[in-house]
C-alpha cells in the first residue's frame, strides 16, 4: 500500500504548497481553485488507486481501494491543516478561510479545521470510493484476475 501512496502523497504536498503560494500572490480564485486538495482526494486519487489496484490483481481489491482512499484523504487533509492555522494566525482573507476568525481561538484553530477535514474525508470515501470502484470494476472486467490452478 505504501508504494501506491508515494506519488499521490507527494503530489498532494506540492498542490497544498502551490495553492498557498498562488493565493498569497493574489491570483484570482479560479486559478487557486485549480490547485485543489478536494479534487485530489475525491476524483484524481481514487481514479489512480482504482487503476493501480485493478491492474495489481490483488485479493479483496475493493477493500484495498477504500483503505487507500481513506489514508490518502487523511494524509492530504493533515497537510492542509497547517494552512488553516496560518490563515487564522496571519489573518488571510481568502474565501476558503471564512469563519476562522470566529468567536474563539479554539473554533478557529481546532473546531472548524477539524470539522472541515472530517467532512472532506467522509466525502472522499463516498464520492471517491464510488469513482474508484467504477474504475476498478472496469479494469477488472477487462483484465480478470488469474485464479490459481486454472488450466488453459
Amino acid at each position: 500500500m505504501k508504494g501506491i501512496l508515494k506519488w499521490p502523497c507527494a503530489a498532494a504536498a506540492i498542490v497544498v504548497v502551490l495553492r498557498v503560494i498562488v493565493e498569497r500572490a493574489g491570483a484570482p480564485i479560479r486559478v487557486s481553485n485549480l490547485l485543489s486538495a478536494v479534487a485530489l482526494i475525491t476524483v484524481l486519487g481514487p481514479i489512480y488507486f482504482g487503476l493501480q489496484v485493478g491492474f495489481a490483481g490483488k485479493p479483496r481489491p475493493y477493500w484495498m481501494l477504500i483503505k487507500l482512499v481513506a489514508v490518502y484523504a487523511l494524509w492530504t487533509r493533515a497537510l492542509v491543516l497547517p494552512t488553516y492555522w496560518l490563515a487564522r494566525l496571519l489573518n488571510w482573507e481568502e474565501p476558503r478561510f471564512n469563519g476562522l476568525e470566529g468567536p474563539s481561538a479554539f473554533a478557529g484553530y481546532i473546531t472548524l479545521p477539524l470539522f472541515t477535514a472530517a467532512f472532506w474525508v467522509v466525502a472522499s470515501l463516498v464520492i471517491g470510493g464510488a469513482i474508484g470502484s467504477v474504475v476498478l470494476t472496469l479494469v477488472r472486467s477487462r483484465n480478470p484476475p488469474q485464479t490459481q490452478g486454472a488450466h488453459s
